[in-house]
C-alpha cells in the first residue's frame, strides 16, 4: 500500500489545480487519473470561459505564464440580449469597470498542459489508473486503483473526489445528489464568421434557449447553444447547419462560413447537498454541476479548490486533522453561500430567458434595458460573473494558501 497525506481522484482541470495549490505545503500528495497527462493524441478544440478571479488564481499558481498567447483570448465586452439585439440589450465593458478584461476564452487542452507542466516541477506523485473501490477507515481512506500493472492500494488521510459529474468517488461514498434535467442538450461548435467583433462575447436568449458566442481571436467563435433538437442540428450537412445557426443567432457577426466538430451533451443541474463524508470531500462537478449559461462551472470549481487549499493550509499550521468531519464541515460552511447563489443565478437565467410567455418576454427585455442604464447594477452583475465577490480565498487575491 502506498501512503499519502492527500489522494486526489481526477486529473482534469480541477484536480490538477488542487494538487498544484497544495504542492508547497509539507504534505505528500498523489493525483490519480485514467490518463494522468494532457490528451496528446487528438485535437481537443473544447474551450471554456475563465473568469477574472480564476485568472488571478492561475497566476498565483504559476500556470498563467505557461499558456501560449494564442491559447487564451480576452473578453473586453459582453453583449446580453434577446435574439434581435434591439429592445432588451445590455453591454458590460471592461474599461468601464477599470479592468483589463472581463474574462478569457481558454483552450481546455492548453490549460491542462500548463497545469501538468507546473506539476512536474513539484513533488506531487501522478499515477495513471482508474478508481475501482474505496474503504474508509478511522484515520484514512483507502483507494483501490486499477492500472496497467494490476490493482494498487493508496491510503490518504483525506480523499478528494474531483472526478466530474458522474463521480465514482461520490458513488462509492453513497453521497446523494439532487438532479434536475432541463430537457435540452448543449451543442458546442467552433465557427468562422465574416464580421467578427474583436474581444466581444455574446449571450443571446432565443425561444429555444440561451445561445452564447465566445471569441477565439481572428474570425473564429465558439458557439454554445441549448436545444431540444441538438441531435438534428448535429446531423445537418454543414451548409444547412451554418445557415440555420446564423438565423438563430441573428445578424451580429455577419455570415457563418465554416465550422469544426459539433459536440453535444445533456444539460442538467446537479448538486450534492453535503458533499463530504468521513475522510473524503467532493469538489468541482463531482459536488455540483451547473447549466453552462454565463460560463460559471469551472470557475466555481476553482473557487472550491482555492477555499479547500486555505482550509488545509490553516489546519496544517494549527496541527489539526484536515480529514476530520469537523474541518471538512467548516470548509463546506464557508462554501455554502457561493455554491447556492451561483447555482440559483445560472438556473434563474435559464428559466427567465427560456420562457416564451409574452408579458414575461417584455418584462425581461425591459429589465435588460434598465440594467444597461444602471452602472451600479451592471457592476454587481459583472463582479458576480468574474468571481470577485468577497470574501475571496487566498488564490483569488493573488496569494498562496
Amino acid at each position: 500500500m502506498e501512503t499519502y497525506d492527500i489522494v486526489i481522484c481526477g486529473g482534469g482541470l480541477v484536480g490538477t489545480s488542487l494538487a498544484l495549490s497544495l504542492a508547497h505545503l509539507p504534505l505528500t500528495i498523489c493525483l490519480i487519473d485514467p490518463v494522468a497527462a494532457p490528451p496528446p493524441r487528438h485535437k481537443d478544440d473544447r474551450t471554456f470561459t475563465l473568469a477574472q478571479g480564476s485568472k488571478r488564481a492561475l497566476t498565483s499558481l504559476g500556470v498563467w505564464s505557461r499558456l501560449p498567447e494564442n491559447s487564451f483570448h480576452p473578453i473586453n465586452e459582453i453583449e446580453v440580449s434577446d435574439r434581435t439585439g434591439g429592445f432588451g440589450l445590455t453591454h458590460i465593458r471592461a474599461h468601464e469597470l477599470g479592468l483589463d478584461a472581463l474574462g478569457f476564452v481558454t483552450e481546455n487542452a492548453a490549460l491542462l498542459a500548463a497545469l501538468y507542466g507546473a506539476l512536474k516541477e513539484t513533488s506531487v506523485v501522478i499515477r495513471a489508473g482508474r478508481f475501482a473501490s474505496l474503504e474508509v477507515r478511522a484515520n484514512a481512506a483507502v483507494v483501490t486503483m486499477s492500472g496497467t500493472d494490476g490493482p494498487t492500494q493508496l491510503s490518504g488521510r483525506l480523499l478528494v473526489g474531483a472526478d466530474g459529474t458522474d463521480s465514482a468517488v461520490r458513488a462509492a461514498l453513497a453521497i446523494p445528489v439532487t438532479r434536475h434535467a432541463y430537457g435540452r442538450e448543449a451543442l458546442v461548435v467552433n465557427c468562422q464568421v465574416t464580421a467578427p467583433k474583436p474581444q466581444t462575447a455574446f449571450e443571446r436568449f432565443t425561444p429555444e434557449g440561451p445561445l452564447a458566442a465566445l471569441p477565439l481571436g481572428d474570425d473564429r467563435y465558439t458557439f454554445v447553444m441549448s436545444s431540444t433538437h441538438a441531435q438534428d442540428w448535429q446531423d445537418l450537412p454543414e451548409p444547412q447547419f451554418l445557415a440555420r445557426l446564423e438565423q438563430a443567432f441573428g445578424q451580429r457577426l455577419g455570415h457563418f462560413r465554416a465550422c469544426g466538430r459539433r459536440l453535444r451533451f445533456p444539460l442538467i443541474r446537479q448538486k450534492a447537498p453535503h458533499p463530504a463524508a468521513v475522510r473524503a470531500v467532493l469538489v468541482g462537478n463531482a459536488a455540483h454541476t451547473l447549466h453552462p449559461v454565463a460560463g460559471q462551472g469551472f470557475n466555481l470549481g476553482l473557487r472550491d479548490i482555492a477555499s479547500l487549499a486555505d482550509t488545509i493550509a490553516e489546519t496544517c499550521r494549527r496541527q489539526e486533522d484536515f480529514g476530520s468531519r469537523t474541518v471538512l464541515d467548516r470548509y463546506l460552511a464557508g462554501r455554502a453561500h457561493d455554491v447556492a447563489s451561483t447555482t440559483e443565478f445560472t438556473d434563474g437565467l435559464v428559466r427567465i430567458f427560456s420562457n416564451k410567455i409574452g408579458p414575461l418576454v417584455v418584462a425581461r427585455n425591459l429589465a435588460l434595458t434598465l440594467v444597461d442604464c444602471l452602472p451600479s447594477v451592471k457592476r454587481a452583475l459583472a463582479v458576480r460573473t468574474m468571481g470577485l465577490k468577497a470574501p475571496l480565498p487566498s488564490l483569488l487575491r493573488g496569494l498562496r494558501p
